[in-house]
């Protein structure tokens, strides 16, 4: 009697066991993806307000170096837009881009197997070398008579 009583609470464990692994597998996923678009972000915004040639495109070489940030690095993600803002004083990146969970894996309903939006931007001040050097200069002049 005994024996069969274990395989009726394992069929009735099981799927919820396997489903709660699914879970935590996805869950990991999505926040890899999401701090994997992050970094990027962060570095194509300081790539571009590394930028001070004022013939230099900093579009094309901000969008660039996103692009390769990302490339080969998500796990379930697929990138719809790279938006950046340019201004006088800062760089500004956004990536927006679908999680997408295969069909097979939804075990809830409402769930959209069309993707879960996930949308990241990063900040960096332009600065100006040359005043950011002479900035440097003061401060170890104030640091060394102290």
């Amino acid at each position: 009697m005994k024996k069969g009583s274990f395989t009726v609470e394992a069929s009735l464990l099981f799927p919820f066991i396997l489903a709660v692994i699914v879970l935590v597998i996805y869950a990991s996923f999505f926040i890899h993806d999401r701090a994997v678009m992050s970094a990027a972000a962060c570095e194509a915004a300081i790539r571009g307000s590394e930028i001070t040639d004022p013939h230099g495109d900093i579009y094309a070489k901000t969008k660039e170096t996103g692009e390769r940030e990302l490339k080969g690095r998500l796990l379930s993600t697929r990138i719809k837009a790279i938006d950046i803002r340019v201004d006088a004083k800062e760089v500004r990146v956004s990536v927006c881009g679908d999680f997408v969970i295969p069909r097979g894996v939804i075990l809830a309903p409402g769930i959209d197997s069309n993707g879960t939006e996930i949308k990241v931007s990063a900040l960096s001040s332009r600065l100006d070398p040359a005043e950011f050097i002479r900035n440097c200069r003061v401060v170890e002049e104030h640091v060394d008579r102290d």
